[in-house]
């Protein structure tokens, strides 16, 4: 039996860290991990805004700030697949924003061990869309003795994996 779906238009506005769209019979999609820290002055802000003589501060003194430890696995696949029963058609996929790590994958994939680790300071934050800023100070106060230490502990695993 094949199976078939219309699927028209994609419409995504932000596809965060470490996350995705996945279009096939098959997607492997194992140990992924994602750290952030983000301080942020303002956040996020929509569309159509209008700021005017605003003060934003942010203060991130720390001594260690954002210790963070890369526990990844990474498990290989040796995938045999079968003919596909599925016919999955669209017009367009549109994103408007792709953040760290972030993807769009289509037909047969395995994806294994992604990580990100983010540390960040936003004056006034994310702006999405049309907005103004006008006649304003931002101010980002980071004085640590240590940044955002990263340490990686990758794990393997090799399982013999067949599909279909």
């Amino acid at each position: 039996m094949r199976a078939q779906f219309d699927l028209g238009d994609i419409q995504v506005t932000t596809i965060e860290s470490s996350s995705g769209i996945f279009i096939s019979q098959t997607n492997i999609v194992n140990g992924w991990r994602s750290q952030i820290k983000l301080n942020s002055g303002l956040g996020k802000v929509g569309n159509q805004n209008k700021f005017e003589k605003m003060i934003s501060i942010v203060s991130d003194d720390d001594n260690v700030d954002s210790p963070m430890v890369n526990n990844s696995m990474w498990i290989e696949n040796n995938i045999k697949n079968s003919e596909s029963n599925i016919d999955i058609n669209f017009n367009e996929i549109k994103v408007d924003l792709l953040d760290t790590n972030a993807t769009i994958s289509i037909g047969e994939n395995t994806q294994s061990g992604w990580a990100s680790q983010i540390k960040g300071n936003l004056g006034n934050g994310q702006f999405i869309g049309d907005n103004v800023l006008a006649d304003s100070l931002n101010v980002v106060k980071d004085d640590d003795i240590v940044d955002a230490p990263v340490q990686q502990r990758l794990i393997n695993f090799s399982p013999n994996t067949e599909i279909g």
